[in-house]
Parts: C-alpha cells; sequence; structure tokens
C-alpha cells in the first residue's frame, strides 16, 4: 500500500460519511486555496513517517508508521458544522478505520492551525502502520 493509496482511502471515507462538505486532499499550492464551499472543507495530506529497526537478519523487515493530517476548514468555530463539531466527526469516524494492508488509524493529535476573517482552520492527525519489506 503506498501514500497515494492511503490518502484516497482517507478520502473516500470521509466523503461518504460527510457528504455535505468538500472532501480532497490538500491543495498543491495551499497559500491559494480559497474556501469558495458554503460550510467548509476537509483537506488531508501526508504528514510523514517514522520506520522501525529491521525485524530480520539478511533482508529489510520494517514496520512504517505513517501519519495524515486532516485539516479542517470552515466557516466558523461552534454552530452545527462547526470546528468544533467536525474534529469530533473525523475523529469517530476514523478512529479504529482500517485500511486494507494496513493497521487500524488511531487518532495522534489534534490543533488549531488559524483564523483568518472568520475561516477557521484546525488539523486531527492520524497514524497506522504498514509494513516494509525488502523487495528482492
Amino acid at each position: 500500500m503506498n501514500i497515494r493509496d492511503i490518502e484516497d482511502k482517507i478520502i473516500e471515507k470521509l466523503k461518504e460519511e460527510i457528504p455535505e462538505l468538500l472532501v480532497r486532499g490538500f491543495p498543491d499550492k495551499p497559500s491559494e486555496f480559497l474556501l469558495l464551499h458554503p460550510i467548509g472543507a476537509i483537506l488531508i495530506h501526508y504528514q510523514g513517517g517514522n520506520y522501525s529497526k529491521s525485524q530480520s537478519l539478511g533482508y529489510v523487515n520494517q514496520t512504517k508508521t505513517a501519519e495524515f493530517s486532516i485539516t479542517i476548514v470552515t466557516r466558523n468555530l461552534r454552530s452545527n458544522a462547526g470546528a468544533y463539531e467536525l474534529l469530533d466527526s473525523v475523529r469517530a469516524i476514523l478512529t479504529g478505520y482500517r485500511i486494507d494492508g494496513c493497521s487500524q488509524l488511531t487518532p495522534v493529535k489534534e490543533n488549531f492551525i488559524s483564523e483568518n476573517k472568520g475561516i477557521w482552520q484546525y488539523a486531527i492527525n492520524f497514524s497506522l502502520t504498514l509494513p516494509c519489506i525488502q523487495i528482492f
């Protein structure tokens, strides 16, 4: 399973569960992203990964822990489709969600990113593990 496939599965799951929002991968040029959706957006991107020590002699057999960030962009903080409610919804939807070939998604952290002219941004990060085995 590669990074793009995992990201696509997360996007697909969130689109299915929260169809009223724009759900997509993080834009290539984040500074140019404008929230045009009337309610908000959920943007997903790969945050990075860590590798375990090899678990075998003679070939590489590791576990990779990959982290994905889910950014919530919304026009309000506390109402029904506000940042707080969306953070809780995303956490509930993705906690324990399993993508083939990977462990279940586990929440790692969440944090405030910014507020600009009434547009609120928060992030919640999830990790999962997957095998990383040398190909011969």
